[in-house]
């Protein structure tokens, strides 16, 4: 099944890179495109594990289902005699986590105009999934790609879940998955949890683009007068990052607080996070 896509007409371009389990990630030109767009291919051998054929026809499942200018485009799929294919747009400037590598190395900090911005980008993205029931489970910088426009795209849906009860209570999961360095502290401790899940690795993402580094390289715990250990929202130090002012540098801490809350329940949805008045007076001073 392929979105109006001959693939005799795909020219190879360069290998990209190795798949998971022998298969293999390329880039293709479309000859007859008149903006000779580039087209990536992800093959998966059919000799790999249930489980990766069953990630696989999960994201080809959501990514079906979805279509926002801010999640990767996906163009269908097709068989050969070894190895199920899939077909996505190309993300011509890589993945957030080399970016922000290639800034931390050089201590270039993002401007606020540009923080907001790729925050924008994001929030946006899952706010579209949230909607249409679908948790991501592995937001991450790796996942999260940068177009020609320098715009962001959420992509890899492997292990995304897609909720079909009615009931709120009943829309909670147990199962581990998702990259521990990103995972929401419900999810690592076997926990049951929701949508909320996605917005804790939101807060790293944002902390990355304001520190250049994670919130957690340090203990985040500190210890109390009745002697017991408390989390403590990392802070974000504006001074010296091109930041407006003081007023602008409490409103990007606000946001963190609202995503980093161990308790799910205490944690902001992202419904409620994009109408809060921080976060509209920073985006209005970036537009």
């Amino acid at each position: 099944m392929l979105q109006n896509i001959d693939l005799t007409n795909l020219e190879f371009e360069k290998h990209l890179g190795t798949g998971c389990y022998g298969g293999h990630v390329c880039l293709f030109r479309n000859k007859k495109d008149k903006r000779s767009r580039r087209i990536v291919v992800k093959s998966i051998p059919y000799s790999s594990p249930d489980y990766a054929y069953q990630a696989v026809l999960k994201e080809h499942t959501i990514l079906s289902q979805i279509n926002h200018p801010r999640i990767l485009r996906y163009f269908g799929f097709f068989q050969t005699e070894d190895a199920w294919n899939m077909l996505t747009e190309f993300a011509e400037r890589g993945n957030l986590a080399d970016f922000l590598e290639r800034r931390a190395q050089r201590n270039e900090f993002l401007c606020q105009r540009s923080v907001m911005a790729k925050f924008g980008d994001m929030a946006e993205a899952l706010q579209y999934l949230h909607q249409r029931k679908v948790i991501h489970r592995d937001l991450k910088p790796e996942n999260v790609l940068i177009d020609a426009d320098n715009r962001l795209k959420l992509a890899d849906f492997g292990i995304a879940k897609i909720f079909t009860n009615v009931s709120p209570e009943d829309e909670l999961n147990m199962t581990i998955v998702g990259t521990p360095l990103y995972m929401a502290p419900e999810v690592a401790s076997g926990k049951p949890y929701d949508y909320k899940s996605d917005i804790w690795p939101l807060g790293i993402i944002f902390y990355e683009l304001c520190m250049l580094e994670h919130p957690f390289v340090e203990n985040c715990l500190t210890e109390g007068k009745d002697g017991k250990r408390r989390f403590v929202t990392p802070r974000i130090d504006c001074s010296g990052r091109g930041y407006q002012d003081d007023d602008g540098a409490y409103h990007h801490q606000t946001l963190c607080e609202m995503m980093f809350q161990v308790d799910p329940k205490k944690r902001w949805t992202l419904e409620k996070i994009l109408k809060h008045d921080s976060l509209v007076r920073l985006m209005k001073r970036e537009m």
